[in-house]
């Protein structure tokens, strides 16, 4: 019950900061209230006083519109990485285990061809991973650009992603609407994977890369950005302090349903800052999962998310984002034995927008 308990301590620090913000305030309103029905002192020769200045804060109709959007051509070339670290946490006899694991993709983004109703294609090239793990006691860590020795059975599912990649369209509403070559990104990756490890690289692939993979990566980066997201929000229209809220739901790793909450809470002429705030609805997987040969159970009790994205004006794209989820969950075995989980999943992405390639001299490997 960790999730909740830290969830309820912020949730109470909110409420006694804006109990105490509206004390403050009612106290300072009483006293400009009495300074003002206190009749003044006569004075001899006294100066006319100016008439009192009321501060009004300016309304949210009020702010100056900007627009929030992607501004890209065909042939541009970003590189990125995206951080993913989770940690599980489960109660024994003797005592709260943790299990966690680091997955870190390198990639460019190529943006490959834009048409005139908002559709996007991009080329998404994997340059790079990092992945380690320690579950149970077992430590794993594997470098595809420090390999060493046999790559274990849960890093084959990343070694032949290097050098290897597909494309994506994006719509007018920076959501995914196609993969493109994926069978054939596929194939490439389960190139000398025996029969038998398949079924658990395609997962790994598909968690990562697949469908709902790019779907965490495009709502995670550009897929916040409220361009064309309803009627108020045409061209990318958005003022400082509005809030706009968008409904996903995945399949893959965990069937789930997200709502979040997006608010626009910084902008220059340089950069913008998005605050993210979401629930993550209960919900039951219907078929059984198999771990470790093993028939369970997997039902989601709630969750949240919370984080923020620095955009870069000029590009739309992410300089950072950095998400957090924390699921609850409840695992009930074959034979009815049930545990609790409590579930984090940091996702950070950081692209380099701006940055050029350069030929490298003769002294460059």
């Amino acid at each position: 019950m960790q999730g909740k308990r830290f969830i309820s301590w912020m949730l109470g620090i909110v409420i006694l900061a804006g109990t105490g913000w509206s004390f403050w305030s009612k106290k300072q309103q009483e006293k400009a209230n009495q300074t003002q029905s206190k009749p003044a002192e006569s004075t001899v020769a006294a100066k006319p006083v100016a008439p009192q200045v009321k501060a009004q804060h300016a309304s949210l109709s009020e702010e100056k519109v900007e627009v929030l959007e992607l501004n890209l051509t065909v042939n541009q070339r970003f590189p990125m990485i995206k951080t993913v670290e989770q940690t599980l946490s489960q109660a024994s006899s003797s005592g709260i285990t943790h299990s966690k694991s680091k997955l870190e993709l390198i990639l460019a983004l190529t943006v490959e061809e834009i048409k005139d109703d908002g559709r996007k294609r991009f080329k998404v090239l994997y340059t790079g991973v990092k992945y380690s793990h320690d579950i149970a006691g077992e430590r794993v860590h594997y470098d595809s650009n420090r390999p060493s020795g046999p790559v274990p059975p849960d890093v084959q599912a990343y070694q032949r992603l290097v050098k290897n990649g597909f494309s994506f369209w994006i719509g007018p509403d920076n959501k995914i609407v196609e993969l493109v070559g994926f069978d054939d990104f596929l194939k490439r990756c389960l190139q000398n994977t025996p029969p038998e490890q398949r079924e658990t690289v395609l997962a790994k692939i598909s968690e990562s890369s697949g469908d709902d993979g790019i779907a965490n990566f495009i709502d995670d980066s550009i897929g916040l950005l409220p361009y064309n997201i309803d009627e108020h929000h045409k061209g990318g229209a958005i003022r400082v302090g509005e809030t706009w809220t968008k409904i996903r739901r995945l399949t893959q790793p965990i069937p789930m349903v997200l709502k979040t909450e997006y608010t626009l809470r910084e902008l220059d002429e340089k950069t913008a800052i998005i605050n993210v705030a979401g629930d993550i609805a209960a919900s039951k997987i219907s078929s059984p999962l198999n771990q470790n040969g093993k028939n369970v159970q997997l039902y989601i009790r709630g969750g949240k998310s919370f984080g923020s994205c620095l955009i870069d004006r000029k590009t739309g794209l992410p300089l950072k984002s950095q998400i957090e989820r924390f699921l609850e969950t409840t695992v009930k075995l074959a034979n009815g034995r049930e545990f609790e989980q409590q579930k984090q999943i940091v996702t950070t992405i950081r692209a380099f927008p701006h940055q050029e390639s350069r030929p490298l001299g003769p002294a460059a490997n």
